[in-house]
């Protein structure tokens, strides 16, 4: 089963509650910086980030290095060597 077909599951009376629960998770996502991956949050926020449907090229999915594309039009930032010690 697809997303749209589970939604079209969803009884009419809690359509509403379902459309303002996803709209939630996708307003934490976009106010509320990405925990670091080794944090206890990092699952929980995967979790909202998926519900809120933050996915492919969105910009704060980007942001916290959970992948290691970069977006069109996007120039990588520059990785600067350690200087030699003389």
């Amino acid at each position: 089963m697809d997303l749209s077909g589970f939604l079209n599951e969803i009884p009419a009376r809690y359509e509403l509650w379902v459309a303002l629960f996803i709209i939630a998770c996708k307003l934490i996502t976009v106010f509320v910086r990405p925990p670091k991956d080794s944090s206890c949050l990092a699952a929980a926020f995967q979790f909202v980030s998926l519900i809120g449907l933050n996915v492919g090229w969105a910009a704060n999915r980007l942001e916290a290095g959970r992948t290691r594309s970069v977006p069109p039009g996007k120039i990588p930032a520059p990785v600067s060597s350690p200087k030699p010690k003389a």
